[in-house]
């Protein structure tokens, strides 16, 4: 897969400016070593782990950037054949169409139904105070995941409004009810902003993989508040020389007040 030629800043990886979760054909998604960054986390209702299988709920970190990415899998090594990151407001493709031009000798059974090898996934960048990178790749067919990503990308979008575009959410990994017929649940939640900063390029642990030239997906023909030092919570602190940044009050956001 070809990758940008210019090197593009770290705000125009991001995805949080020009995101959409669409897929192409419907109105209203694993990942490969070129996407993974530092340690890989996941959420297990209720909890958060890192790779060693320790539980991090609670733990606050620095959301750095969003990619989506699309896969061709084999579904019988679970290695991916293809990787392509999407471009910042580029739709997902129409994975039913995809699978349905697939051999069946490509499909396979998963959690007890066969599916096709083309799948689509978020991957959301994390860094801690020196700069070690964290990864959480989630499926866009996971809804509670998916719900707990756009939250926080409009949640992103709105104090960058207001406060410029190189702002960031020093969040902690929780989790939150999810009501459903079987039974109760937890999703993902990362709406506990315990900080906003503003961090510079070189503050970042440097740029995101970069996104796809092509756009076509294609099987392979081969395999502004007033600045102060960042306050640090009680399990998490921002990298070194970040900026605290006061959030947008309501009357900014609406350009109104209550009064009384």
């Amino acid at each position: 897969m070809n990758e940008m030629i210019k090197k593009p800043t770290a705000v125009e990886l991001d995805d949080f400016t020009g995101y959409t979760g669409e897929i192409e054909g419907q109105d209203d998604a694993r990942a490969s070593g070129r996407v993974i960054q530092g340690s890989k986390i996941k959420f297990i209702d209720p909890r958060w782990l890192d790779p060693d299988e320790e539980d991090i709920t609670g733990k606050v970190l620095t959301v750095i950037g969003l990619l989506r990415v699309v896969n061709k899998w084999d579904l019988n090594t679970n290695v991916p054949l293809v990787t392509q990151i999407l471009a910042p407001g580029q739709k997902f493709p129409n994975f039913d169409k995809l699978n349905a031009e697939c051999p069946q000798s490509e499909w396979g059974e998963k959690f007890g139904k066969m599916v096709g090898p083309w799948a689509g996934q978020q991957c959301l960048y994390f860094v801690d105070e020196n700069l070690n990178r964290y990864t959480w790749p989630s499926p866009i067919t996971t809804i509670g995941s998916a719900i707990c990503i756009r939250e926080l990308v409009d949640q992103v979008n709105l104090v960058r409004k207001f406060r410029g575009p190189n702002v960031y959410a020093m969040t902690e990994r929780g989790h939150t009810d999810f009501p459903n017929s079987y039974k109760p649940r937890r999703r993902p939640h990362l709406l506990n902003v315990k900080d906003w900063i503003k961090l510079g390029p070189d503050q970042t642990g440097g740029p995101l993989p970069a996104p796809d030239k092509d756009p076509e997906i294609a099987p392979p023909t081969a395999s502004s508040g007033s600045a102060s030092p960042a306050s640090s919570a009680s399990s998490g602190s921002a990298p070194v020389g970040a900026q605290s940044v006061t959030p947008p009050t309501a009357k900014e956001i609406t350009e109104d007040e209550i009064l009384f």
